[in-house]
This record gives structure tokens, C-alpha cells and sequence, in this order.
């Protein structure tokens, strides 16, 4: 509570500037709907690289398609 007899928007000593700067900040930003298709544009993105880095790895290993690389077996003591 202020001298005057109301209260702020918080607690923290900011006299509310602190939310109102908060507001300002997310209101430059791009909507909800734009945000969540860069996300995916993102994760489309990883994806093909995780695609391309594993082709990459099965062509320099020898190994080929369709068939799965495993280690060698060591007995453990």
C-alpha cells in the first residue's frame, strides 16, 4: 500500500513499472500463433539435419541400409 492508500501492481518496489514493462515487452514480440510455427519450423529443421548427420554416419561406417550396426560383445569382469 502507497501513502495515498492504494495498492500497485506488485510488491517489489517498482511502483508497478516492473508488469507494465513485462506487457510492453511481450506485445513487441510476435503472436502465439507465429511463435508456435517457428517452434515447429524449428523442429523440422533438427529433424533433417539428424536425418542427414545419420545418412552421413551409415556411408562413412560401411554399414548398409536397412540393417542395424551393433558393438562388439567383451565380457565384463
Amino acid at each position: 500500500m502507497t501513502e495515498t492508500g492504494h495498492t500497485t501492481g506488485c510488491d517489489c518496489g517498482c511502483m508497478g513499472a516492473g508488469p507494465l514493462l513485462t506487457h510492453f515487452l511481450k506485445s513487441l514480440g510476435p503472436s502465439d500463433q507465429v511463435s508456435q510455427h517457428f517452434k515447429n519450423a524449428q523442429l523440422e529443421v533438427m529433424k533433417g539435419l539428424r536425418t542427414f548427420l545419420d545418412e552421413q554416419i551409415a556411408a562413412r561406417s560401411g554399414a548398409t541400409t536397412g540393417t542395424a550396426a551393433h558393438g562388439t560383445r567383451i565380457v565384463v569382469e
